[in-house]
């Protein structure tokens, strides 16, 4: 995920269902059409403070949520939050991780994303 700041955030997130299926759960850390996930998309965002996106995976709904607080030396203070909930009876552990938050560009001392 990136915002339309001249000096975004970058997030990611990965997510695998493990015991879903017999052998190795499958990781995932994009949508694409065609790889069996989906309806996925934006509810609402602002492209700069604010949004909220649902994934569905089967019969898991993702949701990630993120909200920009303004102030501080940098900026501002992100928030990210990422919801699970099974539509079904569902088998097997959810393992989530956030995958990497890093800036666009060199570092900074002012990075006022």
């Amino acid at each position: 995920m990136k915002t339309r700041s001249p000096k975004p955030l970058l997030t990611g997130l990965m997510w695998a269902q493990q015991g879903a299926t017999p052998g190795t759960p499958k990781l995932r850390h994009t949508c694409e059409q065609g790889d069996g996930v989906g309806p996925y998309g934006w509810e609402f965002h602002d492209g700069l403070s604010f949004g909220r996106q649902h994934i569905q995976d089967g019969a898991l709904r993702l949701t990630t949520e993120f909200v920009k607080r303004p102030g501080g030396q940098h900026g501002g203070d992100w928030s990210w939050r990422v919801t699970v909930e099974p539509q079904a009876s569902v088998q097997g552990t959810l393992l989530p991780s956030m995958a990497a938050t890093m800036s666009s560009g060199p570092p900074t001392q002012d990075w006022p994303c």
